[in-house]
């Protein structure tokens, strides 16, 4: 899901670092400094050198993360102001760094009492209200907030497409493609929510009146044929697909369309032809070719007599780099699997963040019994992802594997911290644990987790 004013954060500090005294001094003033730019002098009116004392105070240990420290502070101000709400305000931001979203609504509510219409006070109880999954309060706050920006009407769109508000959440959409004209994104989750909804005669409707209105827009014909060919309407694709041909005979955006149909003529040599159309076109974008890439690695996969060509056109004429080896990669694994590795690796080198890719090379390297190499390029991941429980998971299955059992402890209990509501994966960290104090010879763990894994069976 898009939202358009939010990235949560997660921060791990290992270790203690040293800094010397004086350093520590100059880097405090310049916090202060930095910190104090945060409120308007007139913010505070006429306040005592106590109050601005504990006050900056708290701006400060706020900077430098310190946040119960900060919170102290605040409450100190709080006693000698009892209502200021930029006390309050930044009680309320205190509290939602420490993740205390109970507090933290608390006083951006009362906040917001005192000054109604402040756009941060809005967008820090958004903010709460999204974190939390209070989704009809977001709303409302969201609504508030498009008076600001418009681009909030995104976040509605999307907000009422997780309440199921599908109407809502159309007019929402109606109401910023007025004002900026259509997007792709917004397109694509228009496109959802008439999934989402069922509502494919409104999803048509709406499609159509997009070519009426502007029938020389490639897109428009393309956003047709794509919604045709994803419900299986596929001799309707076709259809639209001719119509595009009549006004621009050399679009590629029509090969969307033909090579399905080709597809299920058994035209097998059109199919592929048009598909490559497709993929050499600079007209169509991206996102749209890594679909048409997925069904052509399909389609080789039931007509392996094309597979040079699936080759050759990810690996060369397209120049995709990463994308090239990492579908290359998806597509042989089960087939030849150590070609799979091979194209995953390059695919990791050229985007070494790619949390897909890592997951299928780790998967492949167990499965070919790579320990070692799964062992380096879990610990490697976890270096930059630190709480994907599923990494830690394949870490302990490396360490036992390799008979690190106490390692494989470690790892595996570090993992389950991270692991929220999934069945399977807990039963497999249990399986694990049990290989674990089985060879280490901890009976009283053992037992623990065969108990909780049978639990967790029933």
């Amino acid at each position: 899901m898009k939202i358009h004013r939010f990235y949560i954060h997660f921060f791990f500090l290992f270790g203690i670092i040293f800094i010397p005294q004086h350093a520590f001094s100059q880097k405090e003033n310049d916090t202060l400094a930095i910190a104090k730019g945060e409120v308007n002098q007139d913010d505070l009116g006429n306040v005592t050198d106590k109050f601005q004392e504990y006050f900056f105070e708290a701006l400060k240990q706020k900077a430098i993360e310190n946040y119960e420290k900060a919170i102290s502070a605040l409450k100190q101000c709080e006693k000698l102001r009892p209502n200021e709400p930029v006390v309050w305000f930044e009680l309320g931001k205190n509290y939602k760094a420490l993740k205390d979203f109970t507090n933290a609504e608390e006083y951006f509510k009362q906040t917001l009492a005192e000054k109604p219409k402040d756009q941060q006070v809005l967008v820090e109880l958004f903010d709460v209200y999204f974190q939390t999954q209070n989704y009809t309060s977001a709303i409302e706050i969201a609504k508030k907030l498009t008076a600001f920006e418009v681009n909030y009407y995104e976040d509605l769109a999307n907000l009422y497409m997780l309440t199921k508000s599908y109407t809502k959440a159309l007019e929402a959409l109606d109401v910023i493609d007025a004002k900026q004209g259509a997007s792709e994104y917004r397109d694509d989750l228009r496109r959802k929510i008439y999934l989402e909804s069922d509502d494919k005669n409104g999803q048509v409707a709406y499609l159509e009146d997009k070519i009426e209105t502007d029938p020389d827009n490639k897109q428009n014909y393309l956003n047709l044929i794509y919604f045709y060919s994803e419900t299986g309407a596929i001799k309707k694709a076709y259809e639209v697909a001719q119509k595009l041909r009549e006004i621009y005979p050399d679009a590629a955006e029509a090969h969307l369309a033909l090579y399905k149909i080709y597809i299920e003529e058994g035209e097998l040599e059109k199919a592929v032809e048009s598909m490559k159309i497709v993929l050499n076109s600079e007209m169509i974008s991206e996102d749209i070719k890594q679909k048409v890439i997925k069904d052509f690695t399909q389609f080789v996969q039931k007509n392996p007599q094309f597979e040079n060509q699936l080759v050759s056109v990810l690996g060369e004429e397209l120049n995709y780099g990463e994308q090239s080896n990492k579908q290359l990669g998806e597509y042989y694994i089960g087939n030849d699997n150590s070609k799979a590795i091979s194209y995953l690796k390059k695919a990791l080198d050229e985007n070494p963040s790619d949390f897909e890719v890592i997951k299928k090379l780790l998967l492949l390297q167990i499965k070919e019994k790579q320990f070692e190499d799964a062992l380096a390029l879990s610990d490697r991941t976890l270096a930059v992802f630190p709480t994907q429980p599923i990494i830690y998971l394949l870490q302990g299955v490396s360490f036992n594997e390799t008979e690190q059992f106490k390692k494989a402890e470690e790892s595996l209990l570090t993992g389950l911290d991270f692991l929220i509501e999934n069945p399977q994966m807990e039963a497999d960290f249990y399986q694990q644990l049990i290989i674990a104090y089985n060879a280490l010879g901890n009976q009283e763990k053992l037992k623990k987790y065969q108990e909780k894994a049978a639990t967790l069976k029933k």
